[in-house]
C-alpha cells in the first residue's frame, strides 16, 4: 500500500474510532501479500480493541453484482479484557484477521457483506473455525465504510466476527441477514459483535 494512502485510511479510522493512539503491526514473515494491522486500544466510547487491515485493499476484487465496492479493508473488535499487549494472544488474533483479509487475493474472488468462509486449523483445539464479514454497526457514523484513499480508488471497510462451529451451524439454518441480526439486533437484545478465542459469555 502506497504511503500516502495508509496516512489517507489510518487518519479515516482516527476520525471514525475517534482516537489517534493506534500502533502499527507488521507481518513477520512476507507471504507475497504484505498486510499491516492498525492496533487501537479500548476508548472510553468504544471500549474494546479495535484490529484494522491496512493493505488487503492492494488488490481489486473481480466485479460482482450487489456489492459496495472492490477495495477491502478489515476490521476485527476484541473484548477489552483480552491482554493484546501480549505478544502471543495478539499473534493470534493478527493472524486470523489477516488470514481473512487475504482470502480474497489467494482465492482470487470477491469478499462483501453477508458473505461467510470455513477454513482447517492445524491446531484441532482452536475454536474458530469461519468467519462472517459485516458492517460495522456499532460506529455510529456510517461514513466509516467507505474511505477514498485516491483519485480512482475508495476502499470498503467492513468488520469480520470470528465463528465456532455452533455460529456457523446458527449461520446456515437462518441465513445471513438472520445473523447479522443476531449480532447487532435492533430490539435493544445483546449484541454479539466481538471476536474471540474462545467462545465465552461475553459474546
Amino acid at each position: 500500500m502506497k504511503s500516502k494512502e495508509m496516512k489517507t485510511l489510518t487518519k479515516h479510522f482516527d476520525k471514525y474510532f475517534e482516537q489517534n493512539d493506534s500502533m502499527v503491526i507488521h507481518p513477520i514473515v512476507d507471504n507475497g501479500f504484505h498486510v499491516d494491522v492498525l492496533m487501537y486500544g479500548p476508548s472510553v466510547k468504544y471500549p474494546f480493541w479495535k484490529l484494522v487491515t491496512m493493505g488487503a485493499s492492494d488488490y481489486t476484487m473481480p466485479k460482482i453484482a450487489n456489492t459496495f465496492g472492490r477495495n477491502n479493508e478489515y476490521i476485527m473488535f476484541v473484548d477489552k479484557d483480552t491482554d493484546l499487549n501480549d505478544r502471543e494472544i495478539m499473534g493470534w488474533y493478527y493472524n486470523k484477521l489477516v488470514m481473512i483479509a487475504s482470502y480474497a487475493y489467494w482465492q482470487k474472488t470477491h469478499i462483501t457483506y453477508g458473505h461467510s468462509f470455513e477454513w482447517e486449523n492445524e491446531d484441532p483445539d482452536d475454536e474458530m473455525i469461519a468467519a462472517f464479514v459485516e458492517f460495522p454497526q456499532v460506529v455510529e457514523d456510517v461514513g466509516m465504510l467507505h474511505c477514498k484513499v485516491g483519485l480512482f480508488k475508495t476502499v470498503t471497510c467492513l468488520q469480520v466476527v470470528l465463528l465456532n462451529r455452533e455460529d456457523l451451524n446458527r449461520l446456515m439454518e437462518i441465513g445471513p441477514q438472520a445473523f447479522s441480526d443476531y449480532l447487532y439486533p435492533e430490539n435493544g437484545d445483546k449484541a454479539h459483535f466481538l471476536s474471540e478465542r474462545n467462545r465465552s459469555e461475553k459474546f
